[in-house]
């Protein structure tokens, strides 16, 4: 599961990261004194000049004028004036090739919607020049002028109409209540967190003014910052920047002045366009491949150990469950028991028959179901045995006994629950370093009642548990039943290879001849009572049911050999 959750998880990081589409920036703003120069041309910049009207272009009420200003002011403070006048003319689609060259925008169309048309923009070679503060050295800003119409204007303005009537004018004032100056301009909005359009031109449409000639004039001024974007197009370590700049009007940039108008008023509205004291820094680059393995490490790592954290709860609940398996056994009541440890009796293996028959007519019987028996007979205390271990209540690993640790106990606290909590208890409580010193204690004063002093030096001098290269000879004990059940129930139904049969034969046979040898020892009168009273309490820790096993083999074992004197008997008449 981790290695598909970050095979998926990577591909598509990797191929963002190829694809260049995470995009880290940092944005700062600048405060200048004295700002430096900010050129407006045709390739960043456009704007569009009208008075809300009809056919303003052939016939306008007023004239609107563009002046490059430059005020220079020398050491004495005496401050030196230059204007240039900016030639304007009709409108067309070529003037905003800027905003042509927008994938997302129509601008063919708004352009004949809004009628642009019929409005004045500057010369396709225009520049106006900004920089600096009215308290600077040099201060450069463009001044836009809302004058009376004046015939043969061309050589100020480049642009020569035919003004519109006094009365057109004063039916229009009637009618409005006031004229309105209108701006159309290119602006641009910024994004740096994209990776490719970061910078999209559109047609700001919300600057407007209205006056009143003689009564209510208008002044604002416009300010213009300058953005600065410092592009690392690389991916690796290695720096590779590449700069531009991009000019923006910020809707916060703006100051607006109402007065009440003079009779002696030439100007009705005065638009001036500077250059912000704020410039934008904007540093952007690519998820460099560094950061993305460093970015991939970390998740990997919070994964491995998020899902470490559950496998090893997994794997301590396992180990719990089957340590408590290996150790304990487990009573669900004392009612079912004798249900739950039902022994297998020698009839459900041979045939009762056969086991039941007198000798007389045994003689009858065939040879070889008599041999037929005889395996099945054979086979009893393995298979009672087993079963014996596979009727023995255990605790199994399930995802409600998982629930139920992680709940702490809230959820399914059933018997296999229960259980298993007793069980860890009881672990814990043997695993306890004070109850084994203790124990470990026990068995030495255990050795000093047991053994006289000469006895103890003797028993302390004892080799030390020898390791050789040869077959080691192993006790049998109840953990080699427990630990290969299952093999030794598959055994049962198919072909068993040599070694392992031997190896099976071995481990019941000296179950049961041990059996044999401590019933032998109980039976014997002269025995001292010290080992008859030790052989006594090993039998019934055996249990009923075991030892019921064993009478019943041993008295397989007697009627076999019953049988077979029979048989043997039969043939040698």
């Amino acid at each position: 599961m981790i290695i598909a959750i970050l095979i998926a998880f990577f591909f598509s990081n990797v191929m963002d990261f190829l694809n260049q589409t995470e995009i880290i920036f940092s944005l700062e703003t600048k405060f200048s004194i004295n700002p430096d120069e900010m050129i407006l041309t045709s390739q960043n910049y456009m704007a569009a000049f009208s008075i809300e009207q009809v056919g303003y272009v052939l016939n306008p009420f007023f004239n609107i004028s563009i002046e490059q200003r430059q005020y220079i002011r020398d050491e004495n403070g005496k401050l030196n004036k230059n204007i240039t006048y900016i030639p304007l003319e009709a409108c067309t689609l070529s003037h905003f090739d800027l905003l042509l060259n927008e994938s997302n925008i129509n601008f063919q169309e708004q352009f004949n919607q809004l009628d642009l048309s019929n409005w004045l923009c500057p010369r396709k070679d225009f520049q106006f020049k900004l920089s600096g503060t009215y308290s600077s050295q040099e201060f450069n800003f463009i001044k836009i002028v809302v004058n009376d119409c004046q015939q043969n204007q061309e050589n100020e303005t480049g642009w020569n109409p035919v003004c519109a009537s006094e009365q057109a004018k004063q039916q229009h004032l009637q009618k409005e209540g006031q004229f309105k100056f209108q701006i159309y301009q290119v602006n641009s909005v910024v994004n740096p967190d994209q990776p490719k359009t970061y910078v999209s031109s559109y047609l700001d449409g919300e600057m407007y003014f209205t006056f009143v000639p003689k009564k209510m004039s208008r002044q604002a001024n416009l300010f213009y910052r300058k953005y600065k974007f410092f592009n690392d197009l690389s991916l690796l370590p290695l720096e590779n920047i590449h700069e531009e700049e991009v000019i923006v009007r910020e809707n916060s940039d703006y100051r607006d002045l109402t007065e009440l108008g003079r009779d002696t008023d030439d100007n009705y509205a005065i638009i001036y366009l500077r250059r912000s004291q704020f410039t934008e820094i904007v540093n952007r680059r690519y998820t460099q491949i560094g950061e993305l393995l460093s970015y991939l490490g970390g998740f990997l790592q919070i994964m491995i150990t998020g899902l470490g954290i559950f496998i090893m709860y997994y794997n301590k609940v396992q180990m719990q469950i089957e340590l408590s398996n290996k150790l304990y056994n487990f009573k669900i009541n004392s009612g079912n028991e004798q249900n739950q440890m039902s022994i297998i009796k020698p009839s459900q293996i041979s045939n009762a028959k056969s086991l039941s028959i007198s000798v007389e007519d045994s003689q009858n019987q065939n040879l070889n179901e008599s041999i037929a028996d005889e395996k099945q007979k054979k086979n009893y205390l393995k298979k009672a045995i087993i079963k014996q271990f596979q009727q023995l209540n255990r605790v199994s690993l399930s995802m409600k006994l998982i629930l139920n640790q992680m709940t702490f106990g809230l959820l399914f606290n059933n018997n296999d629950s229960q259980f298993l909590t007793k069980a860890i208890n009881k672990v814990n409580n043997d695993l306890n370093i004070h109850d084994i010193l203790y124990k470990i204690q026990e068995v030495q004063k255990l050795k000093q009642v047991l053994l006289r002093r000469s006895q103890i030096i003797l028993f302390n001098f004892t080799p030390k548990p020898l390791i050789t290269l040869d077959d080691d000879y192993h006790l049998p004990n109840r953990m080699d039943i427990e630990e290969n059940l299952s093999d030794l129930v598959n055994s049962n139904f198919g072909e068993n290879s040599e070694k392992n049969e031997k190896n099976e034969k071995n481990l019941f046979t000296d179950l049961y001849n041990a059996y044999l040898e401590i019933k032998k020892e109980l039976e014997d009168e002269s025995m001292p009572f010290c080992q008859f009273s030790l052989n006594a309490q090993l039998a019934l820790e055996l249990g009923p049911q075991m030892q019921e096993i064993f009478k019943n083999q041993e008295l397989i074992e007697n009627q076999e050999k019953v049988a077979y004197s029979v048989i043997l008997k039969s043939v040698n008449e």
